[in-house]
């Protein structure tokens, strides 16, 4: 397979520092709530703090309101009530949530779990009909049951009122003959969140049944099945499912649920250890799935309604024991499928796989579907052939609709279904050639070369010291992790291997490696990545990974670790250590040049402007601009450009430029409506992203090249943050100001002059902007009052108020404090970046549009 294509987002340095410091959450969770499209105080807050009152009204469903009041109806007249689940973990769960309901209102219903292959998915007329017999009057259906039409029908035959509860599409036409129907996914519908899974609408239900408003204490109890269900049936997690995942993350974590208990000490995972969204959908979602994989689905339901510890571990050994089977069944398909590909496809010719045999079990060659489209990045059917009849499973891509490709042969078919991204379909064995034919021609017809290469979306590239373990505790706050809300997976560059890399794990095809930026050491595990071994030993290489940052707890101690879920290797040549990117023979309107760390700025920049070509020089302040004009503009012309020069003379001196009149300007301010210039030099680094940028935009206007230069070092890097922490007080430095106002104006009524006073703090080591800054904290602190008018500037002490102010309610701190934040992550990107990376950043800020 070709090496995946990696899709970095670029940070939004603004957006996530104000996040940040307004929320007191580390820079990484900020950067990732922006990229989920959260960027207000008040959308992060709901995000990463939900609570039950954020849940919408039970009664806003379409549906709800007639279901709840005919089930209310049943128990008043002593009616018979079943509910009629599904085999996977979301239809378990619902069951279960709606069983142990109807026990806490103390009214006996009995479940139904249908089996897997005798039966199906869904309401089937058979079993509705044995269902009457046993003398069942009311029908609940969770998680199935919106396209039973038929099957409704019998039941209305027979005399059953079937409630429906699904949260699938409903038929385009008409809805099954139901009693009610409760889905969020009818137009009509007033429910403002169409998302739920099978068991968030069972949960609705309940709360409905206790006649809607705050949740109770037994709803509370039941929110960690509604995780589980809704994580591990691949939910989205957006929207009201956040809320209820996130709460449900909490109450799963007491592990009061015996079932839940039983099945982490069956997989041996730590009591000590907090469940995640990893644990729902890799720990405990596998082995309530393999169940109904496995035909024993009813047992899920019996784990998840106990109250009794010694009745919930047998069961869950026994489930245990059906994962363990459907991993072995699942390693021994997979490696047939594989070998049946490899001796009798040419990948080169083939983008639809279609792979079948006659001994692969029906209920796991949709999991083995998927690890063959990871391998081969193809889209993916394989059937398990019964005798005349053969049952599949489809994986897609970006690009093809499994579904749709489905209904382009429906000829070749006995029955299919499904969506864009997964499928199933049952088939006549003897038309499989047939339908791999037609599935391989319509997948080339629909995907291009391009679309057969893996792509790999990344939250952000880092640098090493970014990672800290506070910084990756935070993590927690954005749990639990599933469908549209990803763990985070970042990127660093231009590592290399601290000490030769080793094989692990019994089989030695796991890869462990110590990989360092020269100053900072982590281990990286890359599973099932054995392959890369022979690469890795080579000499003078460079790695960029792809990975999910872990915390490794083992013997009390804890350290950072990286999951590496894609890697790449460079050998190092004459062009890794070019100072110019991109190089000479590639053209580009911009390109950077690297020379921090030069040894003498003014030597440089008189061989540069010896050239005699339009230049511009960017510098921190006046002050510098002063010092560099006194440097090396005695035997030059250069204009002179800072923050008093007026819009007026900024032109004249552009007009200048762009006649070659002038040949340079200085400036500590960015110019605009500028000619084409060769060479834009920073002379030091600039606070902001913003103005940065702003400042490289000219060489992406003009289709001659223009060069940046960067020739700023380490010190004036250290500099630059000085100056910013002087501008914005901290809490010590307010302190500090606070308490000598308060000695300056005894004995003066609280009042001080301005002038006065700022001498006087000045000489106590204070910078003036910091205690004007400071002023304008303590004002909106309601700790002093200022009083300007045009002869006057006063200052007057209040009385402190009743209750103690915090810092964070002053605008202008809070402003400060993202401003030096700000200019600390972008210090980074300025000095730590290499010249490539630098340069796709500026191209990406810069880009002119269409």
């Amino acid at each position: 397979m070709k090496s995946k294509i990696w899709r970095v987002q670029t940070p939004d340095i603004e957006k996530s520092s104000r996040l940040a410091v307004r929320l007191g959450i580390s820079q990484l969770v900020a950067q990732l709530l922006v990229n989920r499209g959260i960027e207000t105080e008040d959308a992060a807050h709901a995000y990463l703090y939900p609570t039950a009152a954020d849940l919408h009204s039970p009664f806003l469903m379409y549906g709800m309101e007639k279901a709840v009041d005919r089930i209310h109806s049943a128990m008043k007249r002593g009616e018979k009530i079943w509910i009629f689940g599904d085999y996977d973990t979301d239809g378990t769960t619902a069951a279960s949530l709606l069983l142990n309901t109807f026990r806490h209102l103390d009214y006996p219903v009995q479940p139904y779990i249908p089996h897997r292959f005798n039966e199906g998915y869904g309401l089937n007329a058979a079993a509705i009909r044995k269902l009457k017999e046993d003398g069942c009057d009311l029908l609940i259906t969770v998680d199935c049951g919106i396209t039973s039409i038929n099957e409704v029908k019998v039941a209305n035959e027979v005399g059953v009122d079937v409630i429906i509860t699904d949260h699938h599409q409903p038929p385009p036409d008409a809805l099954p003959p139901a009693y009610a129907v409760i889905t969020p996914r009818m137009p009509e519908s007033e429910y403002p969140f169409d998302g739920l899974a099978g068991v968030g609408l069972a949960f609705k239900l309940a709360h409905g049944l206790m006649e809607g408003g705050e949740i109770n204490p037994f709803l509370q109890s039941q929110l960690d099945l509604v995780a589980l269900g809704t994580v591990v049936d691949i939910a989205t997690l957006k929207g009201e499912n956040r809320v209820l995942t996130r709460l449900g993350l909490a109450e799963i974590n007491k592990r009061e649920r015996p079932g839940i208990r039983a099945l982490c000490d069956v997989a041996d995972y730590p009591a000590n250890k907090p469940i995640a969204g990893y644990t729902l959908s890799y720990v405990l979602g596998p082995r309530i799935n393999a169940a109904g994989r496995m035909d024993a689905a009813s047992k899920v339901v019996q784990l998840l309604t106990t109250d009794a510890y010694e009745t919930a571990m047998p069961i869950a050994q026994e489930l245990d024991t059906h994962n363990r089977e459907r991993r072995e069944v699942e390693k021994r398909i997979q490696e047939q499928a594989i070998s049946k590909i490899e001796k009798n496809v040419k990948l080169d010719e083939t983008k639809g796989l279609v792979v079948a045999h006659k001994d692969w079990h029906r209920g796991v060659v949709g999991i083995v579907a998927s690890r063959i489209l990871e391998k081969y990045y193809r889209p993916v059917f394989l059937l398990a052939i019964d005798g005349d009849d053969a049952h599949g499973s489809g994986r897609g891509i970006d690009g093809i609709n499994l579904a749709a490709s489905l209904n382009a042969c429906t000829d070749l078919l006995v029955k299919h279904g499904g969506h864009e991204a997964a499928a199933g379909l049952t088939i006549k064995t003897e038309n499989i050639p047939k339908f791999a034919a037609h599935f391989n021609r319509y997948a080339c017809e629909h995907l291009s070369d391009e679309d057969l290469v893996s792509k790999l979306s990344i939250d952000l590239e880092v640098q090493m010291p970014y990672l800290t373990l506070d910084t990756i505790d935070q993590l927690h706050l954005l749990e639990p992790f599933g469908a549209d809300n990803s763990p985070p997976r970042l990127s660093i560059r231009n590592l290399s291997l601290q000490r030769s890399p080793d094989l692990i794990g019994k089989d030695k095809n796991h890869l462990k490696l110590f990989v360092t930026d020269g100053r900072q050491t982590m281990e990286a595990l890359g599973w099932y990545m054995s392959d890369h071994l022979i690469a890795l030993k080579n000499k003078n290489i460079r790695l960029d990974l792809a990975f999910e940052p872990e915390i490794n707890e083992w013997n009390n101690t804890r350290r950072l670790q990286l999951k590496i879920e894609d890697l790449r290797i460079r050998t190092l040549d004459r062009h890794s250590l070019q100072s110019v990117f991109p190089a000479a023979d590639m053209a580009s309107p911009a390109k950077i040049v690297d020379r921090r760390n030069v040894r003498s700025k003014q030597n440089y920049l008189d061989n540069l402007l010896d050239r005699r070509e339009p230049t511009l020089l960017y510098v921190r302040d006046e002050k510098a601009l002063d010092q560099l004009l006194e440097l090396i503009g005695s035997k030059r012309r250069i204009g002179r450009c800072g923050p008093d020069t007026s819009e007026d003379e900024k032109q004249r001196m552009v007009d200048e430029l762009a006649k070659q009149e002038l040949q340079t300007i200085a400036a500590s301010c960015s110019l605009a409506n500028l000619p084409h210039v060769a060479h834009i030099v920073f002379c030091h680094p600039i606070p902001q992203p913003l103005h940065f940028f702003n400042r490289c935009q000219p060489a992406f206007k003009h289709p001659e090249t223009t060069y940046i230069h960067l020739i700023y070092n380490p010190q004036d890097v250290e500099w630059m943050q000085k100056c910013v922490f002087w501008q914005y007080p901290d809490e010590r430095t307010l302190r500090k100001l606070y308490k000598k106002l308060k000695v300056l104006s005894q004995g003066n009524g609280h009042r001080l002059g301005f002038e006065a006073m700022m001498a006087e703090i000045q000489a106590d080591s204070i910078p003036e902007l910091a205690i004007r800054n400071g002023l304008s904290i303590l004002q909106e602190l309601q700790l002093i009052s200022q009083h300007v008018d045009a002869a006057t500037h006063e200052i007057q002490l209040l009385p402190p108020p009743p209750k103690k102010r915090q810092l964070q309610e002053s605008e202008t701190y809070l402003n400060g404090e993202q401003i030096k934040l700000e200019s600390q992550l972008f210090s980074d990107f300025q000095l730590k970046q290499n010249i490539e990376q630098i340069w796709e950043r500026v191209s990406y800020e810069c880009r002119i549009p269409d």
